[in-house]
């Protein structure tokens, strides 16, 4: 029996490494970005650093809540953000070569869009409910989840161009994460008098998680070899989970104005805390093996395909965000706002790198009902982003949308979007 390289379709060729992702997520729970951005922020490119009023300065510098055109009263009534992304592929990718045959020069170029250190796909969502702001307090309430996966490159490579006789495949950069916490946060600011400037803001959060649910992939493996008699395949995985208790954290920041128009902020989010996961900490391991099998030994016959798992108590243990140094600077001229943020983690996690991050944005107000954003981020973990948003503000009421992509202006160069939306109050 001879057994031939062949080409897919486009199409195909997606489906089936979507069936790969699939099945391995059901091995791999997926990690968790620790902050989602409010929306206003979002919209101005993540740079609200010396910007946030009222509830939102909880979540970027509460030092704001001491400044004196903070607001009386502030609520979100409800606020949630979704995001979807990859280090390989944009919608360009797909859109290029959907419904075409491809060439041998097809796959190079789109094996060359992912990098050595394989694909990396990564969801995560958020939800903030009935928080608000009274004067110098704030307090937060919501959950927070997300899944991360990261696929060996020759995975990409088997789906394209198939497999040869005789050749060792090894699967090895597999490895996943996912991670649910819910918060409540209370911050406060106040003014202090100095001698150096007319208005200086101190402020802290302390926050209160409670993990719901966490998986790691610790080792996850496949080696396979083709040959004309049928596949040797010997395969192993390894799976920390748990559930976790009650954890916490502390934000700290610092705030000047000046003449009004200038704020500078400053903010260390996660000095210090973490999450406890000592709750059901199970170990499962597992794997699966056999040699010559044939697609008609697939009715999984244990003399031909062994298969097995177990599940044992582990030790506890605990997560904590990375620490992560703020600092931003925002002017107003008129209807005019414009702002600026440099955001440098001290560790990599979620949304956070060591890589520095350099966030600029915009807001028009000449309609003081509907303000209108935009943003740019350059380097961190995003690389590149544009954002865009605008607002809805009859009164008192807010309603705010925006749209981060994660590529050049046009959709099509997208690797990843985050969509956000806030309903609240401002008085």
């Amino acid at each position: 029996m001879e057994i031939k390289r062949h080409r897919l379709s486009v199409i195909d060729s997606f489906q089936g490494i979507l069936c790969v992702l699939v099945m391995t997520a059901a091995v791999l729970p997926l990690p968790l970005d620790a902050q989602m951005t409010t929306t206003r922020g979002l919209g101005m490119g993540g740079a609200y650093t010396a910007l946030a009023r009222g509830v939102h300065a909880a979540d970027w510098n509460p030092a704001n809540l001491g400044l004196p055109d903070n607001p009386d009263f502030s609520m979100t009534i409800v606020s949630a953000s979704a995001y979807i992304g990859n280090n390989s592929f944009s919608y360009g990718t797909i859109y290029d070569y959907e419904g075409k045959y491809l060439t041998e020069q097809d796959i190079v170029d789109i094996m060359n869009k992912i990098p050595d250190s394989g694909f990396g796909g990564h969801v995560q969502a958020s939800v903030r409910v009935l928080s608000f702001s009274v004067g110098q307090f704030a307090m937060t309430i919501g959950v927070t989840g997300g899944s991360s996966i990261t696929l060996d490159k020759d995975v990409f490579d088997l789906a394209f161009n198939g497999n040869d006789i005789d050749t060792q495949y090894r699967l090895h950069d597999i490895n996943g994460m996912g991670m649910g916490i819910g918060f409540a946060g209370f911050s406060y600011g106040r003014q202090i008098p100095v001698s150096f400037t007319e208005v200086f803001a101190l402020g802290g959060t302390l926050h209160l998680t409670y993990g719901i649910g966490y998986a790691k992939t610790d080792m996850a493996q496949m080696t396979f070899n083709t040959q004309y008699d049928g596949y040797d395949l010997d395969g192993s995985y390894e799976v920390t989970s748990a559930l976790g208790g009650l954890g916490w954290g502390v934000d700290i920041g610092a705030a000047v104005q000046i003449e009004k128009r200038w704020t500078v902020g400053m903010s260390l989010v996660n000095i210090i805390g973490s999450v406890p996961w000592d709750k059901e900490v199970k170990k499962e391991t597992g794997y699966i093996r056999g040699n010559q099998i044939t697609f008609q030994d697939m009715n999984l016959d244990d003399d031909v395909l062994e298969d097995s798992s177990y599940t044992v108590d582990a030790a506890r243990f605990s997560t904590r965000a990375p620490t992560e140094l703020r600092l931003g600077a925002a002017y107003q001229e008129g209807p005019y706002i414009v702002t600026g943020d440099y955001i440098q983690g001290f560790d990599d996690g979620g949304w956070v790198s060591k890589k520095p991050l350099f966030s600029f944005g915009t807001e028009w107000q000449g309609l003081a009902w509907l303000p209108l954003r935009m943003g740019v981020m350059l380097g961190g973990r995003p690389g590149f982003a544009t954002t865009y948003g605008l607002g809805l503000r009859p009164g008192h009421f807010v309603l705010d949308f925006a749209i981060l992509n994660q590529g050049f202006v046009s959709a099509k160069g997208s690797k990843g979007l985050l969509y956000s939306i806030d309903m609240g109050l401002f008085f």
